[in-house]
């Protein structure tokens, strides 16, 4: 079965005021101080070209030298791997069926060995990168990919620029594209970016869909892919935010892989786990944002403070006072409002439950507020919003 990547939003708001997804900003791994990354970097002289691997938590590097052979060879690292290289041939163009070619090395450029030149990517022709099967990456996914391109056809500073299309694959599945312009002379360069990307990827091919003589290359000194986080069975993450007010408070979020009844040793991939006070899409700014693939079986608990509210309360007790929002969860069919329960218990019924929420009342000065903790069970990916 394809991956299936899954935004999981939380947030929290009044009961019928469903608002779309939030924006998310950083990646971060469980007990990590940043992403892994694989960098690919190719350079003239006595350093040559090779892949490095640099793990997010500090231990050192592993490096892989790459001969490239020159011109119609596929570069060859030595062992098994962690970023794979090939290619696609589009003779009737990108909408129609492909046939694979050769990836074309000469240097320190990369291109597509199908029509000339043999270091160069042309209209109809695809480079791609792929996280490679070194026990290092095996199973993994991309969160992002920078690379860095140089225009070879023959150009000046003022002809028409190259437009290039980054595509993401997902399990031999389309899941994003980028268009750029290279613009400039032949020589001038940029970094394509996928950014963040909203659904992680194990390839990426890289494309020049105009002019009809356009030509690109990979080039150095570096191109750099980031690879998403993966969380584990018992492994526990968490996220705070830090935009909150002595009125709002922070905003903190805490996920337990607590285990998987399909595969017990099966790990999820996540490209973004964040929390902000401040989402203009959610009522009152509080959002909770987890992107991660759809894992059959996965069991999941969760542990939300939502920070300080406006003095509310969970019933209508006290006239005057405002019943506190109420959560929802979207289990891919429209937001529902949450259902409480002991234990969520799959397949029935809600797979997503509520099974803690408190209510405290805080005063700031002269104020009172009421801070709100939540805890909830679940299995499979859904996305929650909290309005």
């Amino acid at each position: 079965m394809a991956l299936e990547y899954r935004r999981a939003v939380v947030a929290i708001a009044c009961i019928g005021s469903l608002l779309g997804f939030g924006a998310w900003t950083q990646l971060g791994s469980a007990g990590a101080a940043g992403p892994d990354t694989i960098q690919y970097v190719q350079q003239t002289g006595s350093g040559g070209t090779y892949i490095k691997y640099v793990p997010g938590d500090g231990s050192p590097p592993t490096m892989q030298s790459v001969t490239s052979g020159g011109g119609c060879a596929t570069p060859t690292p030595s062992g098994p791997p962690v970023l794979a290289f090939s290619t696609r041939s589009y003779a009737s163009g990108y909408n129609n069926p492909s046939t694979t070619a050769v990836v074309g090395a000469y240097k320190s450029r990369t291109g597509v060995c199908a029509i000339p030149q043999a270091w160069s990517i042309e209209v109809k022709e695809g480079l791609r990168f792929s996280v490679g099967p070194n026990a290092l990456t095996a199973g993994r996914v991309f969160g992002r990919a920078q690379i860095r391109l140089e225009r070879e056809d023959k150009t000046t500073s003022s002809s028409p620029a190259v437009s290039v299309q980054l595509v993401e694959y997902l399990a031999n599945a389309q899941v994003g594209t980028q268009t750029v312009p290279l613009a400039g002379a032949q020589g001038a360069q940029i970094t394509a970016d996928t950014g963040v990307a909203t659904s992680a990827f194990d390839t990426v091919e890289i494309r020049v869909l105009s002019p009809a003589a356009g030509a690109i290359s990979v080039v150095g000194p570096t191109s750099t892919f980031t690879l998403a986080n993966v969380i584990c069975v018992s492994d526990t993450i968490s996220t705070t935010s830090n935009d909150g007010t002595a009125t709002s408070g922070e905003v903190s979020a805490t996920i337990t892989y607590a285990g998987n009844t399909a595969d017990p040793a099966r790990c999820k991939a996540y490209t973004d786990f964040s929390a902000t006070t401040t989402s203009p899409e959610s009522t009152n700014g509080k959002l909770v944002d987890f992107l991660a693939t759809q894992t059959a079986g996965a069991h999941i608990t969760t542990h939300f403070d939502w920070g300080l509210f406006t003095y509310c309360r969970p019933d209508a007790s006290v006239a005057g006072v405002p019943t506190c929002p109420t959560t929802f969860v979207d289990f891919g069919a429209g937001a529902q409002a949450q259902v409480f329960c002991a234990a969520a218990n799959p397949p029935a019924t809600p797979q997503w439950c509520t099974t803690k929420r408190t209510y405290d009342y805080v005063t700031v000065g002269t104020t009172t507020f009421t801070h709100i903790t939540e805890d909830w069970d679940g299995f499979g990916d859904v996305i929650w919003k909290f309005h």
